[in-house]
């Protein structure tokens, strides 16, 4: 099973897809999931990118087959790019392509600013800079899982997390994020609930693309679209969707909207 020993509180679990051709030298995309999903949370992206780059999709510390912290642990987006960092040098990678999905995303943006020169690119799908103008309400959500667990939270929110898909992908979602530890997604929501990191923005140098959806992100565009021009190299691609999981409900959109974008870095 692959995993890296990053510390004596720490052993990540990661995934590494690779169907390039062997003779070349590929870039490597770093996938970072967001809150109570795990590598799997990338399974539609394999496919679109493993053909022309190296993945590498970990999970994160508290969720899938990583380890789970204890309760007095002090979660916060440093402490994330702390452990992605100890993963590329375990893995004897210096500078990858960095992708993000909601929290996940908002771990990249952190990462991409506290390693500079790890990150050749920096792709962030709906993950906020703060979730203080956002729709979303972690103390509610803290109590829901104090009170009914995490799969109940997952089910209350998931139509709109991926807008309108099939039941039964619906319910694998509800499934899959329903196994997060309870602790974890307390500590985090405790945590994600005054996170802003809007004053770290102008000082990230990769170039960057920001993926959010017309209506259903967890902040208007216009919202995202003030802290996304703090970033200095940084574009906006606004999807039509009723979702803020967007590398979830529109997968193939989105990694072909990445893929184009590191395609053109290349050109």
């Amino acid at each position: 099973m692959p995993q890296a020993r990053i510390d004596d509180s720490l052993t990540l679990y990661y995934e590494q897809d690779d169907y390039t051709d062997p003779w070349t030298s590929p870039d490597t995309i770093l996938l970072i999931h967001g809150v109570a999903d795990t590598s799997k949370a990338w399974f539609a992206w394999v496919p679109r990118l493993a053909r022309r780059f190296r993945l590498v999709r970990p999970d994160l510390r508290g969720f899938g087959q990583s380890s789970v912290p204890s309760a007095d642990y002090a979660w916060s987006l440093s402490g994330f790019g702390q452990d992605l960092k100890g993963l590329l040098d375990h893995l004897g990678l210096p500078a990858v392509h960095v992708v993000g999905q909601r929290v996940g995303g908002s771990v990249a943006m952190q990462f991409a600013h506290d390693y500079p020169d790890c990150v050749k690119s920096l792709t962030v799908i709906g993950g906020p800079a703060s979730l203080a103008n956002s729709a979303l309400n972690p103390g509610a959500w803290l109590e829901q899982v104090k009170r009914e667990g995490v799969e109940s939270w997952a089910r209350t929110t998931m139509d709109r997390r991926l807008g309108e898909v099939s039941p039964a992908m619906r319910e694998w979602w509800i499934q899959e994020m329903g196994k997060a530890p309870a602790q974890v997604m307390a500590g985090i929501f405790a945590y994600v609930g005054g996170m802003d990191i809007t004053a770290l923005l102008p000082r990230i140098q990769a170039p960057t693309l920001v993926i959010t959806s017309d209506r259903g992100a967890l902040a208007a565009v216009e919202t995202v679209r003030e802290w996304q021009t703090r970033i200095p190299n940084s574009r906006l691609l606004v999807l039509p969707s009723t979702a803020y999981h967007l590398a979830a409900a529109l997968p193939d959109t989105c990694a072909d909207a990445v893929l184009s974008f590191i395609g053109e870095l290349h050109a």
